[in-house]
């Protein structure tokens, strides 16, 4: 099991009380960023920071975790194929899917920082965005196509002995589907949490 979980929690953890009390520290000599995020303060986004790479941390060993919970409580051949494939794949996949949830997170920071009074974003602080969230994306597609090319023969071998497409169709969306069950939440609770201290 990989064993970056305890250790990508302690940073995320570590981040966002960084935010928080540079949040409520006083006055403090604030970054100029562009699209007019000027005069934020420079232990809030070293906590974004921090932040980050804590989700990054904790991807592989989160979707490992999401691979035993699917084969808890006798298991069948649905929840059993689908659990093993996510805790074989945990390393490949689970960091892309945590860059994936720490973009997701600054995005939606962003749009909510953007969202009063503040000026909106520039036409080029649109495209970075649009550049990073792009990349971020491109980076879980290909280890997902690796992940299924690194399995083909083992689907192959199961075909062959009978199992049904339906199985393995319907594996892949339950892998999926926890996936969204387990990510989502955590990546909408830390954008929520990150945003707080520069919401007025």
């Amino acid at each position: 099991a990989p064993g970056g979980l305890p250790w990508g929690i302690a940073v995320l953890a570590a981040g966002l009380a960084l935010e928080m009390y540079a949040s409520r520290s006083g006055p403090a000599p604030g970054l100029a960023l562009p699209g007019g995020s000027a005069g934020s303060p420079a232990g809030v986004l070293g906590g974004w920071v921090l932040t980050a790479l804590g989700l990054i941390l904790v991807g592989p060993g989160l979707t490992h975790q999401c691979g035993r919970l699917l084969q808890a409580a006798r298991p069948g051949a649905l929840r059993l194929l689908a659990g093993r494939v996510l805790q074989e794949e945990a390393r490949r996949i689970g960091r892309p899917l945590g860059v994936v949830c720490a973009v997701a997170s600054g995005a939606y920071a962003m749009a909510t920082l953007h969202s009063g009074a503040r000026p909106g974003i520039g036409p080029l602080t649109a495209l970075g965005a649009l550049l990073v969230i792009g990349c971020a994306l491109l980076t879980l597609a290909t280890a997902a196509v690796e992940a299924r090319n690194a399995r083909a023969e083992t689907m192959t071998a199961l075909l062959r002995l009978g199992a049904p497409a339906t199985l393995l169709r319907s594996a892949a969306l339950l892998r999926a589907g926890i996936l969204l069950a387990v990510f989502g939440p955590l990546t909408w609770t830390v954008a929520e949490l990150a945003t707080m201290p520069l919401v007025p």
